[in-house]
């Protein structure tokens, strides 16, 4: 009854799907740990006898509790610690604690909310094909939305740096250098927590205390034995803590090695996605996708797009990861149609003008439209490249991701382009 009434209390600690089992180790099961020693240690020193002494057998009960409760006088020696233990306890709980707020407090003011995030991933719904369905477009939607925002400091330049740093919490990468500095945090923090430990008990001897009796109007001095039967059980505690302390910071300098490995190469984030959509088609050509690889992953889902979706393969596999990213591929190869399309349909509007005076034109020969299965017919089935681009089917191991109904809804896409074709080639 005790422990589930502590327990409860403790339920602010409960961990969230934003951070992985290193960060857990230290902000959940750790300060778990303490502040449930810190009771414990308490109950112990204020509620029950926090010092024993062993007598002669010739003496009474009584004489044992006398002995216990009549120092009236310090030895040499001052053992000083034993009775902030408690408070010693919560207060590296609380220090082990803070980088886990300050993480929870800085990425809500960033846009991205990775609770919420995570809520639609991890949606119990998801286990019905139409919920799954709608939650995945919806979810892709969304991070495709926030990602686009973001800005980068090499992007504009016309830009003025200045308000660029005080809008930082919405650079494309904010997310990914907060969090790799939280992880730094816990590793400075279980470090420091070794020498406050060192600090703390800061004492190598003990005294023995004596007393005197009044036998027959002389006094005999006894010298009696007693032991804080608390510090038997701290002493316990502090080498089980020096050990996890270790084994604590050997796993935060791994975690912060991987995640700096993993996220902050280009090369290392593009290798992320590949590995999605081959896993979406099996079929799929790196080598015809390189320039729009480049750009998706640099661009379209910038650096902090890469961290979330790396969250959502942690807390929600790796299939819930690639249909998602699957998705957002197929939004992105649907927007860069829209965009040549647009372009070569100024071109044919504006003939007098410099038909590629950017090179895009070049760059557009060079895609891999024939690969997908596309064209750019601005007739009356100008439409075909959405299309195909949403209809193609994978051979995936995954449940196919568009239906026919959502293919009909976009059949109308191609009126949008009506208005770019010369007025000779418009129909009626």
């Amino acid at each position: 009854m005790v422990f589930s009434e502590i327990t409860g209390t403790l339920a602010f600690l409960q961990p969230q799907p934003d951070d992985d089992i290193s960060d857990r180790l230290h902000y959940y099961y750790t300060t778990t740990f303490l502040l449930l020693t810190s009771v414990l240690v308490s109950l112990k020193m204020f509620g029950g006898r926090p010092i024993e002494c062993w007598l002669p057998a010739e003496y009474k009960k009584s004489w044992e509790d006398y002995t216990g409760q009549c120092v009236d006088q310090r030895g040499q020696t001052m053992v000083s610690y034993y009775q902030w233990v408690p408070f010693f306890f919560v207060l590296v709980a609380v220090m082990f604690y803070a980088p886990c707020l300050i993480w929870r407090l800085m990425y809500d003011k960033s846009g991205i909310r990775l609770k919420d995030i995570m809520s639609f991933a991890n949606d119990k719904s998801n286990v019905q094909p139409a919920s799954r369905r709608a939650n995945i477009h919806g979810l892709a939607a969304h991070l495709s939305s926030i990602f686009k925002h973001r800005f980068t400091f090499g992007g504009s330049p016309h830009k003025n740096t200045f308000f660029r740093l005080l809008n930082l919490r919405f650079y494309e990468a904010f997310l990914t250098y907060l969090y790799i500095f939280i992880k730094f945090l816990f590793l400075v923090n279980v470090i420091l927590q070794m020498f406050l430990l060192n600090k703390f008990l800061q004492t190598d001897a003990y005294g023995i205390y004596g007393f005197g009796i009044r036998i027959l109007g002389n006094v005999q001095r006894h010298t009696v034995q007693c032991v804080l039967v608390i510090n038997i059980f701290t002493e316990k505690i502090f080498i089980m803590l020096w050990i996890w302390y270790t084994l604590l910071a050997v796993i935060s300098f791994g975690s912060i090695t991987s995640w700096i490995f993993q996220s902050l190469p280009f090369e290392q984030r593009k290798k992320f996605i590949i590995r999605r959509l081959e896993l979406a088609d099996v079929d799929f050509k790196r080598h015809s996708y390189e320039a729009e690889l480049d750009e998706f992953v640099r661009d379209f889902i910038k650096m902090d797009g890469i961290f979330v979706l790396r969250m959502i393969t942690i807390h929600s596999g790796v299939l819930v990861c690639t249909e998602v990213v699957d998705l957002m591929w197929d939004q992105y190869l649907a927007e860069i149609g829209e965009r040549d399309a647009k372009f070569i349909g100024q071109m044919l509007h504006y003939p007098d003008l410099d038909p590629d005076p950017h090179g895009k034109l070049d760059d557009m020969l060079i895609r891999p439209h024939s690969a997908a299965g596309l064209s750019f017919d601005l007739g009356k089935d100008n439409a075909s490249t959405n299309l195909a681009l949403l209809a193609r089917r994978k051979q995936s191991v995954l449940v196919p991701l568009v239906s026919r109904e959502d293919l009909t809804n976009l059949s109308d896409t191609g009126n949008h382009y009506n208005h770019l074709r010369p007025p000779s080639s418009r129909g009626g």
